[in-house]
């Protein structure tokens, strides 16, 4: 029912936005003089400053040693991943769990295909 409704809200809106449209407004040029007095922007300051701090976090990146925090959170993640994948009990899962994870799984995937298909989502 909501579809429906929203179609018919879509319709509507378009239908009043069609019938109000509002041509060019005359303004004698006055956008033009205007657009022509805002102050010009000084691009290469802009460039220069972001040149100035990308290399002041490189050095910065560099003086802390940052490849090596990168590396021990790498590895750190990658431990725990493994530690818990070693340490998971296959006893503890019954067919019964594994049926209703397909099943759910399944269910999930036709839904966002069918609402695809609707182009709801």
């Amino acid at each position: 029912m909501d579809m429906i409704d929203n179609n018919i809200d879509d319709e509507l809106l378009a239908k009043f936005f069609e019938n109000n449209r509002i041509d060019d407004i005359p303004d004698d040029g006055f956008s033009n003089r205007v657009m022509h007095n805002l102050p010009k922007h000084n691009e290469w300051i802009n460039t220069l400053w972001t040149a100035a701090c990308a290399i002041a976090i490189v050095i910065y990146f560099i003086i802390r040693n940052g490849f090596n925090v990168i590396k021990l959170a790498i590895l750190n993640i990658f431990g725990d991943v493994s530690g818990a994948a070693v340490s998971f009990k296959w006893g503890d899962l019954t067919p019964i769990l594994i049926y209703i994870g397909i099943v759910t799984v399944t269910l999930v995937a036709a839904y966002n295909v069918i609402m695809r298909e609707r182009h709801i989502v």
